[in-house]
């Protein structure tokens, strides 16, 4: 005999209205919080910042030593440029070129990061000019970073 209507619980499949209403609730608290992580940039704009500048510091080491000039790197508005000596002995009057691009070497400072005005010079053998160990505080969203340039050396580091 062939019973229609209710099926017995052994046989029923599916999900209870209540389990499906938990899924939609666990599916929107991550939607509200994990979805703007992985399609915004904000979290990585002061840690790459940092990297540029930490690499900017240590090519502007290298020039001073490798040309025997006065290398200045200045922290001014929303960017961070690098000039040089044209002579030995002189001030900073002279732009320094990119490595690796056309133009002057300038670095601009992304929204949501914040730098301290500053200036570092570094003399021919690479130092620092006075020589006291200098610490440049990058700020971003995320967090801070900090990178120390020595004074003796003009080391540049995290």
């Amino acid at each position: 005999m062939v019973r229609y209507g209710r099926c017995p619980l052994s046989s029923s499949r599916g999900f209870t209205l209540p389990e499906l209403v938990v899924v939609m609730i666990v599916l929107g608290i991550l939607a509200a919080y994990a979805a703007p992580r992985f399609t915004g940039r904000h979290g990585f704009e002061g840690r790459g910042f940092s990297d540029q500048l930490q690499v900017l510091l240590q090519d502007a080491r290298r020039t001073a030593v490798a040309q025997r000039r006065q290398v200045c790197v200045v922290v001014a508005g929303a960017t961070v440029s690098v000039s040089k000596s044209a002579f030995s002995g002189d001030a900073c009057n002279t732009s320094l070129a990119h490595p690796n691009a056309s133009g002057d070497y300038i670095l601009a400072i992304p929204d949501g990061v914040v730098l301290a005005p500053m200036q570092l010079n570094f003399d021919p053998l690479g130092r620092l000019s006075p020589t006291t160990s200098v610490t440049v505080n990058v700020s971003g969203q995320e967090g801070g970073f900090t990178l120390t340039v020595e004074g003796e050396s003009g080391y540049v580091h995290r």
